[in-house]
């Protein structure tokens, strides 16, 4: 055997008996991660499919999220809005309320699986999407239809979120007043002004953290507070007096169509995520996974927030305020619960900011790391967000304008139109791909790798077993293009409630500022 021996190989090295402290040190390993020095170029031409992003070492970089964190982001995204405005809007609504509020969730969580499905093909079209990583929603927008729309995404977004931030605000700045105002019996009112500023310095420093990926602790925090805060509100709830009898003043008879608007898009403003989505999507160690991230974390918000609404509405009827914590009786746990949902608010708009800052961090080419500009950026921002807040008269004040006419589109018009576009796209990207890869053989165009793997599957299976219907009810649904249809059937609702809140929302604008602000009063008083 010593004919086949290969020569010029050198032997195994012998293991060494110096010490350890002789032997030279091992680097540590580092990982790959995406640069984001070419973030402001353009995407490549369409013809080409195959430009691989550059990629840069970085050794120190958080572990991407994994569902169970991501869905702690979501019920901490949403807050404690839909515990406090959802039962007076219920009981408004009357037994009408319970299937709008479910319609608008669903057509939530189905635009929002429509926009997680278009980052996903997007990055097998062009993966040097992926340099674009801290405006993803934008980079959908300029690969389906240009820049020109992609500006408009992200004016649209930046004015979203910044809006959603001041109610946040402006609700634990009331929420701390309360509590020294019904602590001292009405004697002593330290102002919501000031707490409004001092809620500032506490967001503060929380803002300066980096994407969601830097913030698995805050979110962990978040949703215990939240916890605490859902068991405290169901104690008040069952500590407080009943007012009548119940579900007095709750009629089975339709709503006017302006009250439906409007709470329309009160409903569009609290359980909005789409903002934040595609962000917590790239930091997820299973992309495909920020689906069921959403339709978790929005189905646990709901089913709190509608079984307190219907405590409320069995112990106040008509009676209840639009802020329940104004029907509450006065109590220790009650205070404690005020304090609770005013530093929850503050974990809320931590992380719902993320997406706006790395957005304007990349426009002006920071880096990810901590640095003076990042921290002045942001803080500026947060600052604008307080001096706003400052002279908006309560917190539900904005929720229309916002839910309705910016909202609106970012939830029910972009995520269908961006799926139709994006999934031509990728049809035209494969027909491509395999006459590339056939040449001049002659192609059946009318192929289908679905209906391909389908059929040995309805061979195999019992044509009246229920596995067998449900792949033909599969199959029927593929030849249709339901997917198409719904999206299609979104983007008119999208399109018609968008332009009649609008529409509304522009006579309705100059009445919600009639009663002004206290700090707007003090300054304008002689």
């Amino acid at each position: 055997m010593f004919f086949f021996r290969r020569k010029n190989v050198k032997p195994a090295p012998r293991p060494s008996r110096a010490p350890s402290f002789a032997l030279p040190k091992r680097r540590a390993s580092v990982q790959l991660m995406p640069s984001h020095q070419h973030d402001q170029l353009p995407f490549l031409s369409r013809s080409r499919f195959s430009a691989l992003p550059h990629f840069r070492a970085y050794e120190d970089e958080p572990e991407n999220l994994s569902l169970f964190i991501a869905i702690l982001y979501v019920v901490d995204l949403f807050g404690i809005f839909p515990f406090v405005t959802l039962p007076a809007m219920l009981v408004e609504l009357g037994y009408f309320g319970i299937l709008l509020v479910l319609s608008i969730i669903f057509l939530q969580i189905y635009t929002s699986f429509l926009l997680s499905q278009c980052w996903t093909m997007a990055e097998h079209l062009d993966p040097s999407i992926l340099q674009k990583r801290n405006y993803p929603y934008a980079a959908l927008a300029e690969l389906a239809y240009g820049p020109y729309v992609s500006l408009l995404v992200s004016v649209l977004l930046d004015l979203s979120i910044f809006a959603m931030a001041v109610p946040s605000v402006v609700m634990a700045a009331e929420n701390l007043e309360a509590v020294v105002l019904r602590m001292s019996a009405g004697h002593y009112n330290f102002s919501y002004c000031y707490w409004a500023i001092i809620v500032g310095l506490v967001i503060c420093p929380l803002m300066w953290l980096g994407s969601p990926k830097h913030m698995r602790g805050l979110a962990i925090i978040a949703v215990c507070v939240m916890i605490l805060i859902v068991a405290l509100l169901w104690f008040c709830l069952f500590a407080a007096p009943a007012i009548g009898t119940p579900f007095e003043g709750i009629s089975m008879e339709l709503p006017g169509f302006l009250t439906v608007l409007s709470s329309y898009s009160i409903l569009a403003f609290q359980f909005d995520i789409h903002p934040v989505l595609l962000t917590l999507q790239i930091d997820m160690k299973r992309k495909s996974q920020v689906s069921w991230a959403a339709t978790i974390g929005i189905a646990i918000t709901c089913s709190v927030a509608i079984f307190g609404s219907i405590i409320a509405a069995y112990k106040f009827g008509s009676m209840i305020a639009s802020n329940l914590l104004q029907s509450l009786p006065t109590s220790v746990p009650f205070y404690v619960m005020l304090i609770l949902m005013s530093l929850q608010l503050c974990f809320s708009v931590t992380v719902a900011s993320s997406a706006m800052f790395l957005q304007i961090e990349n426009y002006f080419k920071l880096p990810e790391s901590l640095s003076l500009k990042r921290m002045a950026i942001r803080s500026t921002v947060l600052a604008l967000e307080v001096l706003v807040a400052e002279f908006v008269p309560s917190f539900d004040a904005l929720m229309d304008v916002v839910g309705g006419t910016i909202t609106g589109p970012l939830v029910f018009i972009l995520p269908p139109l961006l799926y139709r576009r994006i999934r031509r796209m990728e049809r035209v990207h494969q027909r491509i791909a395999a006459e590339a890869s056939y040449g001049s053989l002659p192609l059946d165009l009318n192929y289908d790798p679905v209906e391909l793997e389908m059929e040995p599957l309805l061979v195999a299976a019992k044509p009246n077993s229920p596995r067998g219907c449900w792949l033909r009810l599969v199959r029927l649904l593929h030849r249709l293009d339901c997917d198409v249809s719904c999206t299609m059937g979104v983007l008119l609702f999208g399109i018609l409630a968008t332009f009649l809140s609008t529409y509304l929302n522009l006579f309705s604008l100059p009445s919600l500022f009639t009663n002004n602000s206290p700090c707007l009063s003090n300054l304008t008083r002689p």
